[in-house]
């Protein structure tokens, strides 16, 4: 699971009962492009966990058949069985879409493009937090695609070193020209490019709805989890190729979380 996920649920064990499944569940999806070597073996695997996630969704007492038999996909089920609100499927299948980018050598041609990707991975991924903790107004879902956007662009920001080793240009620069190849100071001005963008939508979540509902705050903490990484990602240059692992950034961040808990804040 994402580390910042484990530690945002640990920090909230009553609500995490509700969405723990849905983030496990996701997170199995984000890891399907990775385990192929070829594109199409992809696709057929993005198509599987797109066919399961309907399944999981399915509440009607005329079901054809049970969820197949992988451990995330019938614990979802249970939980969406278990749920007031049932999750859009629009929102599942959109998100599961969104990785069929991870099968591109290349895929953003720019950051707008980027931008949207993130927010249709993590902008999603957090809606469906909301609808199983049964928060359905525009208002959260509006600051939940922003936290997601934020959180998003990061989330790639960070994984750029890791995709560039494997022959994989995820930040949108010119066309052409590889991580390594880019000056230093052209790697910072984009990795501090790419913060800005974050930091804006995290600004913007923050104004749009400056005091959630509790029950929310698991799903819009994914603010502070970004917060963490743009604050590293300043203090190492925001070069891509000389960021820390995210793993080494989450363990800053319980104290994060545990002040803004305190404060009743997530941005």
């Amino acid at each position: 699971m994402n580390p910042f996920a484990a530690l945002i649920l640990q920090a909230h064990p009553e609500p995490a009962l509700r969405i723990e499944a849905w983030l496990r569940f996701a997170h199995e999806v984000s890891l399907a492009p990775g385990k192929v070597s070829e594109p199409g073996l992809g696709e057929i695997r993005l198509k599987w966990w797109s066919d399961a996630a309907l399944e999981a969704l399915d509440t009607g007492t005329d079901s054809s058949g049970s969820p197949r038999a992988h451990p995330a996909v019938m614990a979802f089920h249970e939980a969406v069985q278990g749920a007031e609100v049932s999750p859009a499927p629009g929102l599942v299948r959109a998100f599961i879409d969104a990785h069929g980018l991870d099968l591109e050598t290349r895929p953003y041609a720019d950051i707008e493009a980027l931008r949207a990707d993130a927010t249709a991975r993590w902008g999603n991924q957090l809606r469906v937090c909301l609808q199983l903790l049964s928060v359905t107004d525009e208002a959260h879902h509006h600051a939940a695609n922003h936290v997601g956007a934020g959180f998003g662009v990061l989330q790639v920001l960070f994984s750029a070193k890791i995709a560039a080793a494997r022959g994989r240009q995820v930040l949108p620069g010119p066309e052409g020209r590889e991580l390594k190849q880019m000056s230093p100071d052209d790697r910072a001005r984009l990795g501090a490019d790419l913060c800005g963008q974050a930091a804006f939508h995290l600004d913007r979540a923050v104004k749009l709805l400056p005091r959630p509902r509790k029950e929310a705050l698991p799903a819009l903490r994914f603010s502070l989890a970004a917060r963490a990484l743009i604050t590293a990602a300043e203090a190492a240059g925001a070069d891509p190729l000389a960021l820390p692992a995210p793993e080494q950034v989450a363990r800053t961040f319980p104290l994060r979380l545990t002040w803004a808990r305190l404060r009743g804040r997530y941005g």
